[in-house]
């Protein structure tokens, strides 16, 4: 144990495809084709054999087509000579001699595409190697063999930052001499291994807000101090998140990274442009410069004062949608929740704590420089403005200038006492919110797996490509189940919580006892009820006139162990401690080839499915069939039939006596298993969206205190949701997978932003003599409509990076945030304020203070203070 704690080894498994052209025409079993895969092959074998660690290394498998036409020495190794035609095709004519025997059982099917039975040519086929290695020699090895084949892990190929020597062209295969290659191999973690290209993007989008930051702030020492608060709140966030102990970082994580680099841009962008206004109402000058100090300080104040409940708003608000998700059992979704949390919390506080001093920096300093030019010497003084002549300190950016050129005089145009443009906003989003609501409802979960990878990477559709390709029997498409007992749990207690890999330990039942005669018959019982099970859902899909769960085929597609222990034991049942030594002797002596069908070929081991510690029976396989249920298929169909089987084991465990009711219902490749995973995003998005649109109700009302101006708001962010999961439905085809359900929380945390800054300043505009709607909307406009637009931006932008990843997940992730601003930005500016322009509450109207003022017209005050 200490031996394998200090070099761990690892099983690889290594697939070699082979195929003759693009389009798959002729027949590989060539003299010159053959030759040329011996030598590839047996190149490689030598090359890992001699570059191993002996001591780790062990041959296990190594299963060739070349094995059928090369005769093997007698140290293990072969020769690859010249091949003459003759010999070649009394190769071809052994194969097809069997093949026409046995069909799709022959031992040579899985060297064959399904066109040799009937031509006696393949167009394709394939080497298999299995061998114990240390994980560094693992990885080794499979570098070795896309050597041989000119392929490796190279900079800037492929379009991508680094190349994968598993991207082939559009085939999936790549040409090496006379035949095509494609590999399949768990030798390496190709996940891991292109992570680190996909993060150095971060660079890129890091650049990218900082250029647009400088745009915006017209100052590049602006932009850069911002950006090293932004960045700053990553390290410090990851120091709270490993102080939790938490010990779990992936790729899901860089996501993140993306994710801060928005919000945090926002909120420089708020609190820069609130100190802009602020400097224009409150101290108005006739010659720009610097503040004194008492000036700057009371200029600061109300900023800090303004700007932090407009920045915590939106910060809580998203920072609740992604803990929403900390209590899912998917680790990575959960942890990536919690590191994303403190991510925006760290910001948030390095916004309102480090960002102020900044700004006095930028205003004594550098405002209106592009560079920090004569860092030493203070501007010259402001000269403050009589009433009626002041100016701006800076003249408005593009966006503002278009915004108070077109914007608000549209928005303000009236036309027979109406106002035309808003109105038509106002129903045409009504009608994109109601084609959003059509196609969410026809979002379904995953009916494929989750796509990773480029469209022409060789592990893409794997699966799909050896069913279509290989001549193999139909059989092997459907899983196998398998009923056990003696098994009721697994004890993770002293598993690390984040390296789950770590394994634990099985928990047997202490009262499992198969040696009676009530216990033997109850399980031969629940053989005969499991052959006959009825299973007529759509994720069983057996022959037609046949609606059990066991397929219907030719030849016996199930085993039921005691019935195969009671035929090896003449008939009867051995009982009392004669059980377990007839049993231990049967599961060392009998191979269960010679008691199973080749329907179940390879599936049944006796000395794997009957399980003694010591002289003590712990568990016992008592059933195993071929389901009519396909290994590859929707999560709708796959979770029903695993939720009828679960019933079914309830029911069967009821009625077992008692040393039986540990009865379970397992798969042999843990095809049920894989339903889990989709059906925690399912109740993780659904979890967030209750809890997070609440709180974001709550939000927006504790943030502009009138019940009327959140119910618009509320109505523009649920507006938004749905049309973000309606797009990946109408748009894109998607289903509600992986990037869906992560993209759902983030919208809800996306999509308040722009609308709480939005209603935040309407609202506030009464305290600034704005009083009819039209004046307060307007306000809202000329103080916060750039600031909502170069956030857009800045988040759009820095997604965008993602485009150029390699995993196709961050492609998806790129596409849902790009949407989601974009409907963001739709709803707050064009939903949002033209509902407000048109019917938003004016004279106090839906104020929360006035709604609780008693008779006697005290405002009802909470802890002494107000409520307004």
């Amino acid at each position: 144990a200490d031996a394998e704690e200090e070099a761990p080894t690892k099983l690889v498994s290594f697939t070699v495809y082979y195929k003759t052209n693009k389009d798959a025409t002729g027949t590989i079993f060539t003299p010159t084709v053959l030759q040329h895969i011996c030598r590839l092959e047996e190149a490689w074998v030598a090359n890992v054999t001699a570059n191993s660690n002996a001591s780790y290394f062990e041959w296990r498998v190594r299963d060739s087509v070349v094995n059928i036409f090369y005769s093997r020495f007698a140290n293990g190794s072969r020769g690859c000579p010249d091949l003459n035609a003759t010999v070649v095709q009394q190769g071809i004519d052994t194969i097809k001699s069997d093949v026409d025997s046995v069909g799709s059982f022959s031992r040579y099917s899985r060297f064959l595409d399904k066109h040799f039975a009937t031509s006696g040519e393949s167009a394709y086929t394939r080497g298999y190697f299995s061998y114990n290695a240390l994980k560094s020699d693992a990885q080794l090895s499979v570098e070795d063999f896309f050597e041989q084949i000119g392929r490796r892990y190279e900079m800037f190929t492929g379009g991508y930052l680094m190349g994968s020597p598993f991207l082939g062209e559009e085939d999936r295969f790549v040409q090496h001499g006379y035949v095509r290659i494609r590999v399949a191999t768990n030798g390496i973690n190709e996940m891991e291994v292109m992570v680190a290209p996909d993060f150095l993007y971060t660079v890129l989008a890091t650049f990218l807000v900082w250029c647009i930051i400088a745009y915006f702030l017209k100052s590049g020492v602006a932009a850069l101090l911002a950006m090293f608060q932004i960045l700053m709140s990553l390290p410090v966030a990851s120091l709270i998140y490993k102080g939790l102990t938490i010990d779990h970082f992936e790729f899901l994580h860089i996501l993140v990274m993306y994710l801060v680099l928005g919000i945090g841009a926002d909120d420089v962008f708020v609190l820069y442009d609130t100190f802009r206004h602020i400097s224009d109402e409150v101290a108005p000058m006739t010659t720009p410069g610097s503040y004194d100090d008492q000036t700057l300080f009371k200029v600061l104040r109300l900023t800090w004062i303004r700007s932090a409940q407009a920045i915590f708003n939106t910060s809580f608000t998203t920072t609740m949608a992604f803990m929403s998700c900390s209590g899912s059992k998917a680790m990575p979704m959960r942890t990536c929740s919690w590191y994303a949390a403190f991510c925006i919390i760290t910001n948030y506080v390095f916004t309102m704590t480090f960002t102020p001093a900044c700004l006095v920096i930028w205003h004594k300093y550098v405002q209106g420089k592009c560079c920090m030019c004569r860092p030493c010497r203070e501007r010259p003084a402001a000269v403050p403005a009589p009433p009626g002549e002041a100016r701006k300190e800076s003249q408005p950016n593009g966006i503002e200038w278009a915004l108070h050129k077109y914007y608000i005089p549209a928005m303000n145009w009236k036309k027979f006492g109406v106002r035309p443009v808003p109105i038509a906003i106002t129903l045409t989003m009504l009608a994109v919110s109601a084609q959003g609501i059509y196609n969410t409802s026809l979002l379904s979960p995953p009916r494929e797996e989750e796509v990773w990878f480029p469209s022409n990477h060789m592990l893409m559709e794997l699966t799909e490509f050896m069913s279509g390709t290989f001549y193999q029997p139909a059989h092997d498409g459907f899983e196998v189940l398998q009923v056990v007992y003696g098994i009721i749990g697994f004890d993770a207690s002293e598993v690390p919580t984040y390296k789950p890999e770590q394994g634990g330990k099985v928990i047997f039942d202490s009262a499992f006892d198969l040696s009676t005669t009530e216990a033997q018959q109850s399980v031969l019982g629940m053989c005969e009820q499991l052959k006959t099970l009825k299973c007529e859902l759509p994720g069983c899909r057996n022959s037609d006139g046949f609606d059990t769960l066991m397929l219907a085929a030719d030849g016996k597609p199930y085993s039921c162990l005691l019935e195969d222990f009671r035929t090896w034991n003449n008939g009867s049942l051995p009982v009392g401690a004669e059980f377990a030594t007839k049993l231990r002797e049967f599961r060392d002596t009998v191979d269960a080839r010679n008691l199973t069908d080749p329907l179940l070929d390879g599936q049944v081991n006796y000395r794997r499915d009957i399980g003694f510690v010591e002289d003590r029976l712990m568990y016992f396989v008592a059933m195993k069939i071929r389901s009519s249920m396909p290994k590859k298929q929707g999560f709708t169909k796959g979770f029903n039939v695993r939720e009828m089987l679960n019933t079914w084991a309830a029911e069967q465990r009821a009625a077992s006596p008692a040393p039986l009711k540990s009865l379970m219902v397992l798969d042999d490749a843990f095809g049920l298993a894989k339903f889990d995973l989709p059906s925690e995003l399912l109740q993780g998005l659904f979890q967030g969206c209750a809890i997070a649109g609440p709180i974001a109700f709550v939000v927006l009302l504790a943030s502009t205190k009138n019940i009327i101006v959140s119910t618009y708001a509320v109505c523009a962010v649920g507006s938004v949701v749905v049309c973000v999961l309606g797009f990946c439905r109408s748009a894109m085809d998607w289903d509600l997978g992986v990037g869906e359900a992560i993209a759902g929380i983030i919208v809800i945390g996306y999509s308040v932003d722009f609308v709480v800054h939005l209603a935040h300043i309407f609202c506030e505009a009464a305290h600034h003599g704005c009083n009819t709607r039209a004046e307060k909307a307007e306000f809202a406009i000329r103080n916060m409509g750039s600031t909502v637009f170069a956030g857009a931006i800045t988040t759009a932008g820095s997604a965008c990076v993602m485009y150029f990843c390699f995993f196709y997940f961050f492609i998806k992730m790129a596409t849902l945030i790009v949407v989601t601003i974009m409907f963001s930005f739709l709803f707050s500016l064009g939903f949002f304020m033209s509902v407000v322009w048109l019917v938003g509450p004016e004279h106090g109207f839906g104020d929360l203070d006035k709604m609780l003022r008693g008779r006697s017209g005290r405002v009802v005050r909470f802890g002494g203070a107000a409520l307004s």
